[in-house]
């Protein structure tokens, strides 16, 4: 995912980012701020700082068919809008088809920015 952003300098995408690094705190969801993780998190560059703007998850089969993993998927999506960050979700068998994630992300960033 680094590729795609390589001429987007103003941007940097970290994966396997802790719920806990990207917020300060969240008491609604507290078993899963401490423990969950985001595929992947985009971040906007400052000088001395990055701040988080989107976050990528990446569902398999397994979110739509094993209760617990989508009773967390409900857990995150309520922690993003709890902080005003953009969750999208991309079905694991695009995970490979770059074109497809980067038509996603400047789409995102055409219309935020």
């Amino acid at each position: 995912m680094e590729n795609i952003w390589l001429s987007q300098s103003k941007y940097v995408i970290h994966k396997e980012v802790p719920i806990s690094q990207v917020f300060q705190d969240n008491p609604g969801c507290e078993r899963l701020f401490y423990t969950g993780r985001f595929d992947f998190v985009v971040y906007e560059k400052g000088k001395n700082y990055e701040t988080p703007v989107l976050a990528i998850e990446l569902d398999g089969k397994e979110h739509m068919e094993v209760e617990a993993v989508r009773k967390r998927d409900l857990e995150k999506n309520k922690i993003c809008r709890e902080h005003d960050l953009q969750l999208i979700r991309v079905e694991n068998t695009y995970a490979r088809r770059y074109n497809y994630i980067k038509s996603i992300l400047l789409s995102y960033f055409a219309i935020k920015h």
